[in-house]
């Protein structure tokens, strides 16, 4: 079984005319690899070239992306929403400093997208254009928080911020206890109290005192949603203490039929419309303010990487004018102008054509085709005390292992057989989570991923 992964190379041949491109990738990511393991304080070292561009001769479980073949259908959206965009009279436009909240034509475009999709209004001139999720958190976090500022994150998070916070950005992080409903709120005023002595003097122009950093809605690693009252609290203890809430809010748009949720893994997938995912934090944010709607604590930061090509760099972040307002009137933007002009211009015409809604659709019904052959090799061939649950969206499953299974072992175990995994450990602020383990579920076709359950599977037993 673990042999039949030896002899496949599918994300080597799905990069294939890109070989030197590759090859300095590696390179570059190999030294800050080194750096970061170098540097982190707590956890595991960052992950490996391998897990981050997911090149391993098998199943590549650990990386956040759409697969190849959906990568590959972007070649044929880009060029139908390239000709139309450069058939029309603006097209120049493009290739010109562009207005600080970006596009527009894009941002009202992608407010009608968001409204529909997620079930709640978005308006355009709530958004800010960027070059994807880390760029939008890059831009909140330089422009409102100083090195030494605090961050409030989940006891598990994505493991790539939590080295952007210590390492790029030089903030303290300070880890915060939730369960399956998310942040538990006395904890988090707790901590809240306790570390307030490290906030930062606030101005009219950075009005936040430190940052809460949350990924509300299928969560990585876990997949859990945090609740309509955890929302609330979260917005309440935000709004008292003068804190930034980020929500990275880059799953959204992938929410599986509760059937999946609910174990059954053999029913038909079809395209829905219908299906939502929970309402976001920044709605209840909105409902807090109300009164003040000019105000606000929330931040939604969007991205394409998950829904369309990581490639593309482009998102977004959404919010109230008393949060973004400030970022228009930078100096980063006044000086550059709209981050990603030119493809937020490709972006209108996805939107307009109608290719992104469509390609969507498509990848939605194929991750969760995808998800269910994982779970169902899982409720087959995984010993009955690892502990899991199918996922209701995004991209990832959450293994609570055996107490005496180490994640970060079995992801070295995995890699000699050609299987690429996310140790809980690597998820923990503070190295916590060592029986745990993340593995993704887009990337690979569902054949690979029952194979690769069954693997998994019989590498743990061999582990207890």
């Amino acid at each position: 079984m673990l042999a039949c992964f030896a002899t496949r190379c599918l994300p080597r041949r799905a990069f294939s005319g890109h070989g030197k491109l590759i090859a300095e990738s590696e390179r570059c990511l190999r030294k800050r690899a080194l750096h970061s393991t170098q540097r982190i304080d707590h956890g595991a070292p960052a992950p490996l070239v391998e897990d981050l561009l997911g090149i391993v001769s098998g199943a590549t479980l650990a990386l956040g992306s759409p697969g190849p073949n959906e990568l590959a259908a972007c070649t044929d959206m880009l060029a139908k929403a390239a000709s139309w965009r450069m058939s029309q009279p603006d097209a120049a436009d493009l290739f010109h400093y562009g207005p600080r909240s970006g596009h527009a034509s894009f941002r009202e475009r992608l407010a009608e997208f968001l409204t529909e999709r997620y079930g709640d209004a978005v308006s355009a001139s709530d958004l800010v254009v960027t070059g994807g999720a880390t760029s939008g958190l890059s831009m909140l976090g330089n422009y409102y928080f100083y090195a030494g500022d605090v961050v409030f994150v989940e006891e598990t998070t994505y493991f790539a911020h939590l080295t952007t916070f210590r390492q790029e950005l030089g903030y303290k992080v300070v880890s915060v206890p939730a369960d399956t409903d998310g942040f538990i709120p006395s904890e988090l005023e707790r901590l809240v109290d306790e570390h307030r002595s490290n906030f930062r003097q606030t101005d009219e122009s950075k009005p936040f005192k430190a940052m809460i950093y949350t990924i509300s809605t299928y969560h990585n690693p876990t997949g859990r949603c945090t609740s309509a009252e955890r929302c609330n609290e979260v917005v309440r203890i935000a709004k008292a203490n003068d804190l930034l809430v980020v929500c990275d809010d880059v799953y959204n748009l992938l929410p599986y039929s509760p059937k999946l949720r609910n174990g059954d893994f053999e029913f038909e997938s079809k395209e829905d419309s219908s299906l939502k995912a929970p309402l976001r934090m920044l709605h209840y944010d909105r409902l807090a303010n109300a009164s003040t709607p000019s105000f606000g604590n929330v931040v939604s930061v969007g991205t394409f990487s998950k829904i369309l090509a990581p490639g593309a760099r482009l998102g977004w972040l959404e919010g109230s004018d008393y949060v973004l307002g400030p970022l228009r009137g930078s100096a980063f933007v006044q000086s550059g102008g709209s981050v990603q002009q030119l493809m937020a211009g490709l972006g209108e015409a996805l939107l307009h054509l109608g290719l992104q809604q469509k390609h969507l659709a498509e990848c939605r019904v194929k991750y969760e085709n995808r998800a269910k052959a994982l779970c169902r090799s899982f409720k087959q061939h995984l010993p009955a005390e690892v502990e899991w649950k199918p996922p209701a969206g995004g991209y990832f499953i959450w293994l609570k292992l055996p107490e005496n299974v180490d994640g970060a072992e079995l992801k070295a175990l995995a890699l000699k057989d050609g299987l690429s995994l996310s140790p809980g450990i690597a998820s923990s602020p503070e190295g916590k989570f060592r029986n745990y383990c993340r593995v993704g579920f887009t990337y690979e076709e569902e054949d690979v991923l029952e194979k690769a359950g069954e693997a998994i599977g019989k590498l743990i037993r061999s582990m207890m």
